[in-house]
């Protein structure tokens, strides 16, 4: 899969101005089998971090070659950015978070969105709080799809905004229809 993504950014326009020698935290999400998963280069802590929320049993077996991988991607690349910053890649360990086991077999990538928020190296209550419950999840899920629907930057908003509103429309008048029956 990442054999086939341009992971050199190097020549982006958009990571011109990014600053990478101050991050400490490197997110890498990664689908596998309709899966997600996240990969966490944590330079701090000298730690290549795999948050899985099935919390599979086999992941030497399934992700770890492809963990692998995305983590030399990133060496590479980060040798570049870090020139100036001595890491010891070498002494990095693995660490796989067990503690999340979501609720159901859909949520995966509601998961790994939040880790993206609020992963600081280490499991804390924000990960996980009150995502037992599928309802909190899918509240989760419509305000992400309203965030990037009402984004001012969403070329596709005005569209989108005014087939929205054909669309309760024409609900509201079969409700009314209905209702006069």
């Amino acid at each position: 899969y990442y054999d086939k993504v341009d992971l050199d950014i190097t020549n982006k326009e958009w990571a011109k101005n990014l600053s990478f020698t101050e991050c400490n935290l490197w997110f890498f999400p990664y689908c596998n089998n309709k899966h997600y998963i996240m990969i966490c280069v944590n330079i701090k802590a000298e730690r290549f971090e795999v948050l899985d929320s099935l919390r599979h049993k086999d992941f030497e077996k399934t992700y770890k070659s492809m963990a692998e991988r995305v983590v030399q991607y990133a060496i590479n690349y980060m040798k570049t950015q870090f020139a100036d910053r001595t890491v010891r890649w070498e002494r990095f360990s693995w660490f796989k978070l067990e503690k999340v086991t979501q609720p159901d077999q859909i949520s995966c990538g509601m998961y790994v969105i939040r880790w993206m928020r609020h992963w600081e190296g280490k499991y804390n209550s924000a990960l996980t709080k009150d995502w037992k419950r599928i309802d909190l999840i899918n509240e989760e899920r419509e305000c992400l799809m309203l965030d990037i629907i009402l984004d001012e930057e969403n070329l596709e908003r005005e569209r989108i905004m005014k087939e929205a509103t054909k669309y309760c429309n024409m609900k509201n008048k079969k409700k009314e229809l209905k209702g006069r029956k």
